[in-house]
C-alpha cells in the first residue's frame, strides 16, 4: 500500500511538472512574439537616410538585406556593430545592411563620428515602439526576394565563416 502511494505520488508531480513546463512554454512563446513581432509595416517608420532621402526597401530585392534595430545607448548594439561593417566590406554586391534607429539625427552622427562606423544608418521617423520594435539589437533579415527569412535578438557574429556560408546561402 505505501509502494502504491510513493508511485501514485511520484505520477502526480511528474505530471504536474510537465503541466507546469507546458505553461511556461506556451507563456515564453508569446512573449517573444511582443518582443520581436514576426510582421512589422517598415514604412509606416517612414525611414530615411540621415540626410532626410526615404528608403524604399524593395529597390534593394536581389540582396540579402539586414534590418538592424539598434540605439546609442545599447551596449549589446555598439559589440556588434563591428562585425555587421566588416560583412558590409566583405560583401557589399551581395549584403545590404540598415542600421534603424529612432533616435535624433545629430545623436546617432555624434555616434557615429565616435565610432567611425560606415554602415547605411537609417532613421524611423516614427517611434520604433509604433511596431513594437522594442529590443536592441534585434535584426530582420530579408531574403533576395524581399521576404522575411529569420529575426536575430541580441548581438550576432555576423562576419563569421558560419553566418556568412548561411547568408550567401539563401535565395
Amino acid at each position: 500500500m505505501r509502494r502504491a502511494n510513493r508511485k501514485r505520488t511520484f505520477w502526480l508531480s511528474y505530471l504536474a511538472g510537465f503541466l507546469v513546463a507546458s505553461i511556461i512554454a506556451v507563456f515564453s512563446v508569446s512573449m517573444l512574439n511582443k518582443i520581436a513581432p514576426q510582421k512589422v509595416n517598415w514604412q509606416a517608420l517612414q525611414l530615411t537616410d540621415l540626410n532626410g532621402t526615404p528608403i524604399v526597401l524593395s529597390d534593394y530585392k536581389g540582396k540579402i538585406v539586414l534590418l538592424n534595430i539598434w540605439a546609442t545607448w545599447s551596449k549589446a548594439s555598439l559589440q556588434e556593430m563591428p562585425s555587421l561593417q566588416r560583412l558590409q566590406q566583405l560583401h557589399p554586391d551581395k549584403v545590404v545592411i540598415f542600421a534603424i534607429s529612432d533616435e535624433a539625427t545629430n545623436k546617432v552622427e555624434k555616434f557615429i563620428q565616435a565610432n567611425s562606423f560606415n554602415l547605411h544608418f537609417v532613421k524611423a521617423n516614427t517611434p520604433l515602439a509604433s511596431q513594437h520594435l522594442t529590443m536592441y539589437p534585434a535584426t530582420y533579415l530579408l531574403a533576395p526576394n524581399g521576404e522575411l527569412e529569420s529575426i536575430y535578438l541580441g548581438a550576432q557574429t555576423w562576419d563569421s565563416e558560419k553566418m556568412q556560408a548561411y547568408l550567401l546561402s539563401i535565395d
